[in-house]
């Protein structure tokens, strides 16, 4: 008998249909064993997104509303008694906005299920005996009533890992202060202790319009079309991880995850099912805050402790300057964020010190952007 975790690969033919796309839900999990291996009549199902942001899933930042759909007509098919789709945004963005803008509010209408806002969750505390960074962390109470989870992260490149995946996504649940925090605290390790209390029972990763880049905000779309799913999500990563031509043991938390028994990180351990990676294999390119794009301006980034709401900004501004070919006018500027940010008192140059955490660096130089995080527009009014 064989006891490898299974993974299934398949295509998602126009991601736009919600008929096709649900054929393709349907697929992807009838060759892991199906939903109803999991579901019970009567459970309560919550399903996790991935919206840091108000942005559409055609930007390859949101998860695609069809697999939603299909997911909730399965449940409810399978005799699931309460039906929740939950998220909380990344630092600084409203989730209810992007409820509004993705699609998400009027699926919920429409299907008659909840829409629940993790930052305004009624949070409980969890203790994590084998937590190596967390010993207890706060999660929403409709992820501990719930029978079964079901993560729906997209897959894309991510400006401090080399990918943004399933056990990455479960970090939407926790309130804006430990998401912070997690910064600080080491953020890998921070991941997969949280994973230890809310790791989900399936993972659907919507690689149907996938994000490249300057991910996991302002990337660049990739018409992927695939879906990767199972119910270990470390090898769903693993599996994702490889077809974005990126491997596994470079994410930081996906190789913590694999060593301390999350799940199977270990390809050649790992059953897949449907297509192979080699066929649908595609290198993505990635763009982050550090990278040669901006050093040859000589735009320096000194983070540490930085939160994603303070990179993401960043991220935003610098994609918008460099779509406008204005990079250039920032040039030889160094950035200060993060809480633990630290810079030589006697620094000479240009100074921008960004997010209410770096407030107090060189007291007296360079320009401060207040905010938690800044507003992108007070950024380039600052910068420009």
């Amino acid at each position: 008998m064989d006891l490898r975790p299974t993974v299934s690969v398949v295509r998602c033919e126009g991601v736009d249909d919600l008929e096709k796309v649900k054929d393709a839900v349907l697929g992807s999990l009838d060759l892991i064993g199906g939903l109803k291996t999991i579901l019970r009549r009567g459970d309560q199902v919550l399903i996790k997104l991935n919206l840091l942001a108000p942005r559409s899933y055609k930007s390859g930042a949101t998860t695609n509303p069809h697999i939603v759909a299909a997911l909730i007509d399965l449940s409810r098919q399978l005799g699931a008694k309460r039906i929740i789709i939950g998220e909380g945004a990344a630092v600084g963005h409203d989730t209810e906005k992007a409820f509004d803008e993705c699609g998400f509010r009027v699926l919920a209408t429409d299907k008659q299920v909840e829409l629940v806002d993790f930052k305004k969750s009624e949070f409980v505390p969890m203790s994590i005996s084998n937590g190596r960074v967390l010993r207890r962390i706060r999660v929403p109470k409709e992820l501990v009533d719930s029978d079964v989870i079901i993560n729906v992260p997209v897959m894309k490149t991510h400006d401090v890992f080399p990918a943004t995946l399933g056990l990455k996504n479960m970090k939407g649940i926790i309130p804006e202060r430990d998401k912070k925090r997690f910064h600080s605290w080491g953020l890998s390790q921070c991941i997969v202790d949280l994973n230890k209390v809310a790791l989900p029972q399936v993972t659907v990763i919507d690689g149907t319009i996938a994000m490249e880049g300057m991910g996991p905000a302002h990337g660049t779309p990739v018409n992927l079309g695939i879906l990767i799913s199972s119910i270990d999500t470390v090898a769903a990563d693993t599996v994702a991880s490889l077809v974005m031509g990126i491997d596994p043991e470079s994410i930081e938390y996906l190789r913590l995850a694999s060593e301390q028994g999350l799940g199977c990180g270990i390809i050649s351990e790992i059953e897949v099912r449907g297509l192979q990676v080699e066929e649908v294999k595609r290198k993505f390119s990635r763009l982050v805050l550090e990278s040669g794009e901006f050093l040859k301006h000589g735009i320096r980034i000194m983070e540490e402790g930085a939160c994603s709401g303070c990179r993401n900004t960043l991220s935003a501004v610098f994609s918008k300057l460099v779509s406008g070919d204005q990079i250039q006018l920032i040039g030889d500027t160094t950035f200060v964020l993060g809480q633990d940010a630290e810079l030589l008192a006697d620094f000479e140059g240009r100074l921008v010190k960004f997010g209410s955490c770096a407030k107090l660096i060189c007291p007296g130089k360079g320009k401060y952007i207040p905010g938690c995080p800044p507003h992108p527009e007070d950024v380039m009014e600052c910068v420009l």
